[in-house]
This record gives C-alpha cells, structure tokens and sequence, in this order.
C-alpha cells in the first residue's frame, strides 16, 4: 500500500489520504481546513494525476473531509464517489451552505477565487456518487486484479464510515472518524474485527485521558444541572452547538429532560444550519437502523426561531435556552451574538458541549477568568464575563484507550497515524509501539509504502 496525505498543514484540517493498494488508485475524503479560507485551506491535490482515481471515498459529511470533495470529483470525472446513504442526503445540504459561506468571504475576507465550486459542481459530483450499503463488500476489477471495498457504520454522526479496503496482498483497516458509544441520535460503531495488515487510525483524542467520572452520559446529567439551576435562577442558557450531529441530539436530550421534568419548561430558541438538517436526519432515520430522529422532536420541545434581528448587548427577548450555531462561537454567527448578550449577566450560563479550538471565540472564552473583559473584536464589544462558563465532553471522537484497544485486536503489521495533531500522535506512538507494528505518522505530501 501506499500513502499520502494531502493535506498540506497536517494535523486535522483540510483532510485527504491518497492511497495505492495492488494498483488500485483511489482518495478518501477531501476537505476544507478550518483554520483558513481560499487556496489556502485546500489540500494538495497537485500530487494526483488528473483523472487517475479509480475511485474515491467520503467517510462522513464534516466540511473538514467534504469541503473540496466537488474539485477533487471535477479533476477525476471517472471516478465513482463511494459513501454511505447517510452521507448522500446530508452532503447536498452542507455543500450548498458550503457555497453561501464563501460567497459571503469573498468580500469579506477579499478572496476573489471563492467561491471555490458553483452549482454545476455539486450536480456533476452527485451524479458520480454511489451509496454502497454497510458491512456488504463491493468487487471492483482492474487489469486481470480485484479488489474489495465494504464500509462499516463507525458512529461518530450520521452517515460516518469506516472502510475495509482488501485485495489478494492486503487488508487495510480505516478507522474514519469513530465512536464507540451510542448517542442519543446514533448507534456506536461496529468495526470488523478481523486482522488486518495495516490499520490507518485517528488520534483526535490522543492528547487527553478521559476522566472516569466524566463518562457521555455522566457529562449528560452535568449538563442538565447547570442548565436547571440557571433557569431556576431566572436566566437563561446558550447551546452553542454544532450543526451536524450534535444540534439534533441535543434537541432530544432537552426532550427527555422536559418530560422527566429535570428541567423547568421554557422556550427553546434553534437556528443555524442544524436546523436544516434536522429534516435530512428524519429522512435517513427512515432507511436505517442505526439512525433514531424524527423531526416531530421540534413540536415536542417547543422549538423557536430566533428574534429576526439581534442586537448586540441588548437584553434577550426572553428567558430560555439558546440552542444556535456555531458549536465554536464563532464570529458573525448567532452563537457569538447572543454571547454579548449574554455574557455580563451572572443569571446567565454559556454551556459549551463539544472541542473549542484554543484560537475561535469559544476557545478564548474557555480561558477567560471571571469577571475579567472578554472582546469581540469582529463588533468591537467588550463585556466582563460574569455569566457561568462550563464546557462538557460529548466528543464524537472515541477515547484514546479504545482506539489501543481495537488497534490489538486487528493485530496490524503496519499502523498509520491519521486525524490528530502533533501531541496526539505522539501518545498513541509510544503507546502503540510494543504491539510491534511499524509505526508510520506521515509528513504531510510524504509518499509512504507498506
């Protein structure tokens, strides 16, 4: 087998494995780096042959493995577009927002070439794109040689997949993004367990040892207390929330708490992207079984748009939760404006449920101690924060002591460190390095063979 990765900062980011097994050309995933906009948030594609692929893989529909799947797909118009059937339906709605958001940076951010990809690119992709059903091999054959492709359910949001790719010489293991445990909304994964000669890991998580006591569903009950007890006290709590996956379980954990009545009944405020998807994930739900939605969950809790305009520092309409994007609080978004609303108020809790990086708002808010001033520079507004701050770990990425687990059990002969920043990597090196597997963590644009 051989291996690149593509994408040109490292890290997690603009994800794309470049990958060769018994002549067989293909690339999983192909994204946008969050970190940056235009030419530089690509990966480098430079290094495939145009129109060379033989076929291509979408793990699963975050913009950080979907973002550039149209350029990738346009530079090989003959390559099929393997993913799951979740994966299908949600991709066409990220992928249209996709263009919104960079027609929007192109005069903002004064970024001519944006917007990437227009609205021929994503009819041309979608007609290239095959949903393959889970844990059922599909043969592909070239020059007298065969190959097998299967993708197995991996968790972590709707559609996610891992991928099984074995030919005569080898079987190669990828993990994608995976969870192992079941979400409100999702199954945990179902890896297969049979050996493999080269496992290609994620090590998201590899920098951070998971407290026994701050389990999913302890983190759950944690959350649901701070949110009672602030609006017992009469103020009010912003979700900020990511929109695929994390918005639509949320919705059903507030819907457990209201009719359990863990929490008093109040009004709950959604907008942003999530929103939309919610439909895409009632629609799956309906053709899989390891999907559990349906949209009638928004009636349920009473579910609100949120007041047309808002005003920054202006008081909230009224006392509730907040449950908007962005899940970083990033700028120009509901999730930031209600945040200067809301942040000088000590009624008021700000509950972050997912990874901040330490340089977007929510990041920087994370380190901010109380009372002191927080700036947000894109509406040049100061407030103190006073409002309650916690962050709570219902991370979609598995542990990393589950991901050493599975590694021994597939008992691999090579294993390649994907998906993870430099720190990451590092643990899992070391502690992965006594199974005796080769350990590769690659440089970015680096061709490694196995």
């Amino acid at each position: 087998m051989k291996f690149t990765d593509l994408n040109p900062h490292g890290g997690i980011g603009a994800n794309c494995s470049f990958c060769e097994v018994d002549g067989f050309r293909f690339a999983i995933d192909s994204g946008l780096h969050p970190k940056f906009a235009g030419a530089e948030s690509l990966p480098d594609h430079s290094l495939i042959e145009r129109n060379s692929l033989d076929f291509i893989i979408l793990t699963h529909c975050h913009l950080d493995h979907l973002g550039t799947l149209p350029l990738l797909s346009r530079e090989h118009p003959d390559a099929p577009v393997f993913l799951s059937y979740g994966s299908s339906v949600i991709s066409r709605r990220m992928l249209s927002n996709s263009i919104s958001v960079m027609r929007r940076q192109r005069s903002e951010l004064n970024l001519p070439e944006l917007p990437l990809y227009g609205r021929g690119d994503l009819s041309s992709l979608y007609s290239r794109m095959k949903p393959l059903s889970t844990d059922e091999p599909l043969t592909l054959e070239k020059d007298g040689r065969s190959i097998e492709v299967t993708l197995h359910h991996a968790g972590h949001v709707a559609g996610a997949v891992s991928v099984t790719i074995r030919s005569e010489k080898q079987r190669v293991f990828f993990t994608g993004d995976i969870l192992f445990n079941d979400q409100r909304t999702l199954n945990g994964a179902r890896p297969p367990l049979a050996e493999v000669d080269v496992l290609v890991t994620e090590t998201t998580r590899g920098h951070t040892s998971r407290d026994p006591n701050c389990q999913r569903e302890a983190e759950i009950v944690n959350l649901l207390e701070a949110t009672r007890k602030t609006l017992a006290n009469g103020g009010s709590v912003l979700l900020p929330i990511f929109a695929l996956g994390r918005m639509q379980e949320m919705l059903l954990i507030l819907d457990e708490a209201f009719r359990r009545k863990a929490i008093p009944s109040v009004p709950v405020f959604c907008s942003g992207l999530g929103m939309d998807l919610v439909n895409h994930f009632h629609e799956i739900s309906r053709n899989s079984n390891d999907l559990r939605f349906n949209r009638k969950v928004l009636k349920s809790v009473g579910a609100r748009p949120l007041p047309r305009k808002l005003i920054p520092g202006r008081d909230l309409p009224m006392q509730g939760i907040y449950l908007v994007s962005s899940g970083m609080m990033v700028e120009n978004t509901p999730s930031y404006v209600l945040a200067t609303s809301m942040l000088g108020k000590d009624r008021n809790s700000i509950l972050f449920v997912g990874y901040c990086d330490p340089s977007t708002p929510g990041g920087k808010l994370l380190e901010t101690q109380p009372d002191e001033p927080f700036e947000f520079k894109e509406i040049d507004w100061v407030e103190p924060v006073r409002a309650k701050i916690h962050q709570f770990d219902l991370s979609g990425h598995a542990d990393r002591e589950e991901l050493v687990a599975l590694a021994k059990k597939l008992s691999p002969k090579t294993i390649i460190l994907h998906h993870g920043d430099p720190e990451s990597r590092d643990w899992f090196s070391s502690t992965l390095s006594p199974l005796g597997a080769k350990i590769i963590d690659p440089e970015p644009l680096v061709t490694y063979e196995t």
